[in-house]
């Protein structure tokens, strides 16, 4: 069970007589009071706008409101990107997807690492653990202004998660070694080389490669959402991001970047089928720079989130359908907005989230609740931190439950509803978590 994907949903709103145009503005308004979403989303269709929302403030301090061309960081959207410039470049005969970083770091003494390819960086079957498995990096080297070579130390000196092709493992810093190739193959920056070949073709006037410090037009302020409430994002020095997760942008102009791909004219059907096509299901589908939903409705995106920001874009090759997802709120669950917001664009049955208040209750009523419960093989884990109660299910992030009741709590970020069940002297015994359309029990160890 994925606390991620759980959904809890009170009421069904029966969607005839209300337009998809309202209730999707009522389901995004209700979004903004229950999780401090602040943001713009769009639809598009045949590159033609069919839903423009833009809610909440684009600045706190200064009370200005978000409008729908609001600029945004966009975090790990940016490895579509790098994918399409490396994809490019096997185009034009630069580089081959069996090339190996031996070929471009020719210093690199551990053949583990020398052996590490082309495609198995783009898929994230490199075996190159993610930012967690630099030494340090939250608590020191994200926030260090690095230069690349400094940078690119740090990655090298990482142990590996398993030999390259053996699994597959999402991976930031093998990005930032696919933007260093290009690079060097190209002799030019990154930020360069995705201009001519990207933004300027594609007129994305309002996209460029945030530096830290950097002040960008028409951009938002951003907030980080703790417990339930919002504070000035934590800073995070974005040199250690080049092809990872720097790039900034607006709605409009990535509706263009995913309607870039219904044009024939624009990008070649080989280049397309470099990008759009499943390397590896192991964890995750994933082409070159985009994650795959199946289903009757496939899709291409890729989600991103940093300190201050919070996005997904989509593709829906089919139906040429566009959805964009931008907020200046750091860790608001966007693939279950994606998922809400899907619903209602295409006309099925959902349900509006209820706006539910947490009630206050003692400290002791609160430790009474906290312990380990097992369902089978899933372990679920209450625990209260500085009087702030938390849920974490397996190796999942723990995130914040708000009391409704002395034995009934709620999640945001995750909706999910714990119902805690009681014996006879009022020792809790189990939990039961009710979540889209299901209730899931387990008993306290």
């Amino acid at each position: 069970m994925h606390w991620i994907i759980i959904v809890f949903f009170l009421v069904i709103v029966a969607v005839k007589g209300i337009s998809q145009s309202d209730l999707l503005r009522e389901y995004i308004e209700i979004q903004q009071q229950r999780l401090h979403f602040n943001g713009v989303v769009l639809v598009t269709k045949n590159n033609r706008p069919l839903y423009s929302i833009a809610v909440g403030k684009a600045s706190q301090e200064l009370n200005v409101p978000m409008i729908s061309s609001a600029v945004f960081r966009v975090a790990s959207v940016s490895k579509q990107f790098t994918a399409m410039l490396v994809a490019l470049a096997m185009q034009e005969k630069r580089l081959h997807p069996e090339d190996s970083l031996a070929m471009f770091f020719p210093s690199l003494k551990d053949t583990a690492w020398r052996h590490i390819t082309i495609h198995q960086l783009l898929s994230h079957t490199s075996g190159i653990p993610h930012n967690e498995g630099i030494s340090d990096y939250w608590t020191i080297k994200s926030r260090l202004p690095l230069t690349k070579e400094q940078a690119l130390a740090e990655i090298f000196n990482t142990k590996l998660l398993f030999t390259a092709g053996a699994g597959m493992s999402y991976s930031s810093p093998g990005y930032f070694l696919l933007a260093s190739i290009l690079e060097s193959v190209y002799k030019c920056s990154y930020e360069k080389l995705l201009s001519e070949k990207i933004l300027q073709p594609l007129q994305m006037n309002r996209t460029g490669i945030y530096h830290s410090g950097e002040i960008i037009q028409g951009m938002v302020a951003g907030y980080h959402l703790l417990s339930d409430s919002l504070i000035a994002a934590p800073y995070r020095d974005y040199s250690f991001m080049k092809g990872s997760g720097d790039l900034y942008s607006n709605a409009d102009d990535l509706a263009k970047w995913n309607n870039s791909f219904s044009d024939n004219n624009i990008w070649s059907e080989g280049l397309r089928k470099m990008l759009f096509t499943v390397y590896t299901q192991e964890s995750s589908a994933y082409g070159y720079g985009w994650f795959y939903r199946p289903g009757k409705r496939s899709a291409w995106y890729h989600g991103g989130g940093s300190f201050g920001c919070s996005a997904l874009s989509a593709w829906y090759p089919e139906e040429k359908i566009s959805i964009t997802i931008l907020s200046n709120v750091s860790v608001l669950p966007v693939n279950e907005l994606w998922n809400d917001i899907e619903k209602i664009i295409f006309n099925e049955p959902i349900g509006l989230p209820v706006l539910t208040k947490a009630v206050s209750i003692n400290k002791e009523a609160l430790k009474k609740v906290t312990g380990s419960y097992v369902q089978g093989q899933q372990e679920l884990n209450i625990l209260l931190v500085n009087d702030q109660l938390y849920a974490r299910q397996g190796a999942h992030p723990p995130f914040e439950l708000y009391p409704e009741s002395s034995v009934k709590f709620f999640g945001k970020k995750v909706n999910v509803v714990f119902t805690f069940i009681t014996d006879g002297e009022g020792n809790v015994v189990a939990v039961e978590a009710s979540g889209r359309g299901e209730v899931y029990h387990f008993k306290k160890q």
